[in-house]
């Protein structure tokens, strides 16, 4: 299993979801989209509306995957991993 070091930029995000959507799709075995299946969530804060990220510990990091499809396919650079 690759194992990444992910990190997370909110101020970067403009919470599209994608991530979401992309972790639900490896989860899901390259069949359907459903975001309840995702590792990884974003979110306002009720108060300032900003952006909240986080991945939960069922994160694979996309494992038989080149790299975590949530960093993959973040546009804004919201997302990055290290080896």
């Amino acid at each position: 299993m690759k194992v990444f070091k992910l990190w997370l930029d909110p101020k970067k995000c403009k919470g599209c979801l994608r991530c979401e959507l992309a972790c639900s799709f490896h989860k899901s075995g390259h069949k359907f989209f459903n975001p309840e299946l995702s590792s990884t969530t974003v979110s306002r804060s009720n108060e300032n509306k900003k952006i909240i990220m986080k991945i939960d510990d069922t994160c694979d990091f996309c494992e038989n995957e080149d790299a975590p499809l949530c960093v993959k396919y973040c546009v804004f650079g919201a997302r990055g991993a290290i080896k």
